[in-house]
């Protein structure tokens, strides 16, 4: 009994074939790096959109805390305010205005700092896989599926809960990060820049970038070779860095009120903290944008009572920030336009990188067989 090799009985290797399939896998390799070619000016336009992005949203953001805020103690605790001598508001709008300028180099902080993590675990990534070809493709087996849990760890529920809201929100295909190797998908507490203070010492610490130094900061288009993962995932971190700096802001302006007696003080101030991290879809909003109202309970003299007690506190939401302006509508629209070019980039990317994986496949089981006679 004699075993034929389909692809040599079938003609592929004939001189006329031979020929035909080389000058189809030569320009195989050249889609494929004109599509590399093509994702890295598309990182490099939102980098430079995100950064315009940034800037508008913090000159919103200025604007709107002020808005927020004049409305708090002007319609919230009018008496908490006029309790305050003339200087003492005038020293509490001062800190407003210092900590709304803070955002636009916080968002920056941010930003880098999110590019430099997801290149770095990008790096690690591919540095600790078994082979370059390997990490190219998707693993399909269950053994594969355990090794790179064990290497990369699993993706908490929140983490994916996240991923699947920032791919609705940008009509995004849900698999697309299904081969991101990325081992801290977002940062947790303890990996929070913190908001910068004018007035704070530590606001040149080792954890923060010399915005002025435009050489050196990082830059997502650096990275080699690019993917559409990479590109999703770090747009996806991004995203998470500004949406933490409006509430570490909040936070600390919140904290601010209290602390002037403007807010409660029976109120503690770890509640006035979680407050700003309430569920924005929970029934709770003023018809002030970026005012949260809360009822909450509140301990008396008497351990046997307890009061409720309404609490009006600022939680900037980048919703209401981008409804109120038009700019940052424009800004958005064109973030949404990148991603949809990513995803229809994206497809065409991993449909030629199946295609050589089938060609390189062919090209290696010709290799290795032998004919064999019984």
């Amino acid at each position: 009994m004699l075993l034929l090799n389909p692809l040599v009985s079938g003609g592929w290797l004939d001189h006329g074939g031979d020929d035909e399939m080389t000058g189809s896998t030569e320009r195989l390799y050249q889609t494929l790096e004109r599509l590399k070619g093509e994702l890295s000016q598309l990182s490099e336009t939102f980098e430079d959109t995100y950064r315009e992005y940034i800037t508008a949203l913090a000159n919103a953001v200025q604007h709107q805390l002020i808005l927020a805020t004049y409305h708090l103690c002007t319609q919230g605790y009018p008496e908490a305010f006029l309790s305050l001598s003339f200087s003492q508001r005038q020293a509490l709008q001062l800190k407003i205005r210092q900590l709304a300028k803070q955002v636009e180099p916080s968002m920056l902080q941010s930003f880098y700092r999110c590019t430099a993590e997801v290149m770095q675990e990008a790096r690690t990534a591919t540095t600790s896989s078994p082979s370059p070809s390997a990490a190219s493709m998707t693993s399909t087996t269950d053994e594969d599926d355990e090794d790179e849990s064990e290497e990369f760890g699993t993706i908490s529920e929140s983490d994916q809960a996240a991923l699947e809201a920032f791919a609705e929100e940008f009509e995004l295909p849900d698999d697309l990060f299904s081969r991101v190797g990325l081992q801290r998908l977002s940062m947790g507490d303890d990996d929070e820049v913190p908001f910068m203070e004018t007035d704070s010492p530590e606001a040149s610490g080792p954890d923060l970038f010399d915005l002025q130094d435009k050489e050196n900061l990082p830059s997502l288009s650096d990275y080699d070779p690019m993917t559409p993962e990479l590109i999703a995932s770090w747009q996806r971190t991004v995203e998470q860095g500004v949406s933490r700096v409006l509430s570490q802001l909040s936070q600390r302006v919140n904290r601010l009120l209290q602390s002037r007696g403007i807010l409660p003080a029976t109120v503690p101030p770890k509640l006035v903290q979680a407050a700003t991290q309430v569920d924005a879809t929970a029934e709770t909003t003023t018809n002030v944008p970026n005012l949260l109202k809360l009822l909450v309970e509140t301990e008396s003299g008497d351990e046997s009572r307890s009061q409720v007690a309404q609490l009006l506190a600022v939680r900037l939401r980048l919703s209401d920030i981008e409804f109120a302006d038009p700019t940052l509508k424009t800004w958005r629209d064109r973030l949404r336009e990148l991603s949809s070019q990513l995803v229809k980039v994206g497809r065409s990317y991993h449909e030629k990188q199946r295609q050589r994986a089938v060609i390189e496949a062919e090209s290696a089981w010709r290799s290795s067989w032998f004919e064999e006679e019984d």
